[in-house]
C-alpha cells in the first residue's frame, strides 16, 4: 500500500495567544512530538513493505526547516485564514497518487506512534474506506481516507476538516478505540499544555 502521512501544522492559534505549535511541552516544541511519532510510523511501515511518505503543511518557516531535516516534504499554506480545509487540500493534492492518506494535526502532542500504527492496521484489516480513532464515543484525529474519498475531501471549504466526510459516510468507517484520552487531546489554550 502507498500511504501518505499528512500533518496539518498551519493554524493561527488564535485562542492560544501565540504560536502554540512552537510552545514547549516536555522539552520540545509541540509540533515536534507528532513529527517524531510520524517518523517512527514511516520507518515501521516501510519495514512492512509499504510505500510511505510524510508531508507537513505549514505557514511557519521554523517548522518547515525542521521538517526538511527529517526527510519529510514541506508544503506552505499561504492562506491559513481559509481554515483547516485549505491545509487538508494542499496536503492531499501532493499525495493524490497514494492509495490512502492519514491526516493528523500538530496540536496533539501526546498522540503515540503505536496508536497511529494500530489505526493503519485497522484500516488495512477492516477493508473500509475510512478509519478513525474514538475515545468515549467521540471521533477524532488521526483519520485515514482511501483514495475513493479524495474528491469529497477536496470539496471541503472553510474551517472544516475530514470529520464532515466521516460523518457523511459512517457506514464505511472502521473505528479504533483509544484507551488514553490524553492522546486525542488538542492543545487549544495555554492551560492545556501544562498537564
Amino acid at each position: 500500500m502507498k500511504l501518505g502521512l499528512i500533518m496539518l501544522a498551519a493554524g493561527n492559534s488564535r485562542r492560544f495567544g501565540s504560536n502554540k505549535l512552537l510552545y514547549t511541552i516536555e522539552g520540545e516544541p509541540m509540533y515536534r512530538h507528532i513529527l517524531s511519532e510520524l517518523m517512527k510510523v514511516r520507518k515501521v511501515l516501510k519495514e512492512q513493505g509499504h510505500s510511505c511518505e510524510i508531508t507537513v503543511v505549514t505557514q511557519y518557516d521554523e517548522i518547515a526547516a525542521e521538517t526538511e531535516k527529517c526527510g519529510a516534504q514541506v508544503l506552505y499554506n499561504l492562506h491559513p485564514d481559509e481554515g483547516i480545509s485549505s491545509s487538508l487540500k494542499i496536503g492531499l493534492r501532493r499525495n493524490r497518487e497514494m492509495d490512502a492518506c492519514l491526516f493528523t494535526v500538530a496540536d496533539q502532542p501526546w498522540l503515540r506512534g503505536e496508536t497511529i500504527l494500530a489505526l493503519v492496521g485497522v484500516f488495512l484489516r477492516e477493508g473500509k474506506g475510512i478509519a478513525c480513532v474514538e475515545y468515549e464515543g467521540k471521533l477524532g484525529n488521526p483519520c485515514v481516507f482511501s483514495e475513493r474519498y479524495y474528491g469529497e475531501l477536496m470539496g471541503l471549504e472553510g474551517d472544516v476538516g475530514g470529520k464532515r466526510v466521516v460523518v457523511r459516510n459512517r457506514g464505511d468507517v472502521a473505528i479504533m478505540r483509544v484507551l488514553d484520552g490524553m492522546e486525542m487531546m488538542d492543545v487549544d489554550v495555554m492551560a492545556d499544555g501544562r498537564r
